[in-house]
């Protein structure tokens, strides 16, 4: 019975990170999009209506039923996710206004380094040995993916970066606060959160607060945006991620950077160096390292 039940729960687990796994795929490709958008609109206009279009539909999605499962803690917690996740968003736009999008979408990576430093001296949760090594093969990786000479950090790297820390509270966040809500509904009061936030600094501090026109690569900036990597991202992050650990989550998410390196020469014709490749690379290694670390560690003995 105990056999059955442990691989049960890998099984789920796995299913769990393979959700996760397909968002990246979904934020890697926002990159060069967005990057796009922003030249026909303020930062933060854009920002306020991709995440408004994706809260009226995850409150749909969410119902009464979803809605119920929120107490005044559950608000609370929403509310404090949506800023994090906020202030997450806007260094990394207006970031990417200042670097390119291959570029924003590595640094965005270095979330996976901040992520097991601060579950250690957040949560108390050392990082596993093997998810460790892992991090240490991707922190090489992402400096490889934005290697060029002479080095400089750039001030639109420099917000992405800033961008990355935000990013891993918001990610330590959801591990902690979020079991026994509704998914739907906990991302909706975030990503409304955020919504209002943009909002109300796009009237105060840009020009206009709406697209003079609506171009076909704006509407689809939207849809891709709002529909898949907001409304599906931040739904399957709040869903699933407490199934797996920070640091595996995390790792997970260095899959993002090696996507939007993908989309960008794809769609932006950015070209990435041999080294870039490698470090590209040396990412994927890393997580899968972390994944199959338990593969080699000696099982424990039954009590049973």
């Amino acid at each position: 019975m105990t056999a059955i039940k442990t691989h049960k729960i890998n099984k789920q687990q796995l299913s769990a990170e393979l959700i996760l796994a397909s968002v990246t795929l979904f934020w890697g490709a926002t990159f060069p999009i967005v990057k796009d958008a922003i030249t026909e609109m303020p930062v933060m206009a854009f920002l306020w209506m991709r995440f408004a279009i994706a809260a009226i539909v995850l409150a749909f999605l969410a119902g009464r039923t979803g809605f119920a499962t929120l107490d005044r803690r559950g608000w609370t917690v929403g509310i404090l996710l949506g800023a994090l996740l906020a202030l997450a968003f806007i260094f990394q736009t207006f970031g990417l206004e200042l670097t390119s999008s291959a570029n924003a979408g590595f640094l965005t990576g270095l979330g996976v380094v901040w992520v097991p430093l601060m579950a250690g001296a957040l949560l108390k949760k050392p990082a596993a040995l093997g998810s460790k090594i892992g991090v240490c093969f991707a922190l090489p990786g992402l400096l490889l993916l934005t290697w060029h000479t002479p080095w400089i950090i750039n001030f639109g790297d420099l917000l992405v970066m800033i961008c990355s820390v935000f990013i891993a509270l918001h990610i330590l966040g959801l591990d902690v606060f979020t079991k026994g809500y509704d998914g739907k509904a906990l991302t909706f009061v975030q990503i409304a959160t955020a919504t209002l936030l943009y909002l109300t600094g796009s009237l105060f501090f840009e020009p206009v607060s709406w697209p003079q026109t609506w171009s076909g690569s704006l509407i689809f900036a939207f849809v891709i945006t709002s529909l898949f990597a907001t409304v599906y991202a931040f739904w399957a992050m709040t869903t699933f991620q407490n199934r797996t650990t920070p640091t595996r989550a995390a790792l997970i998410y260095t899959l993002e950077p090696v996507f939007a390196a993908l989309f960008s020469i794809w769609l932006a014709g950015d070209r990435l160096t041999v080294l870039g490749w490698f470090g590209g690379a040396l990412i994927v290694f890393g997580m899968i390292f972390a994944e199959a670390w338990p593969l080699f560690m000696p099982e424990k003995p039954s009590l049973n």
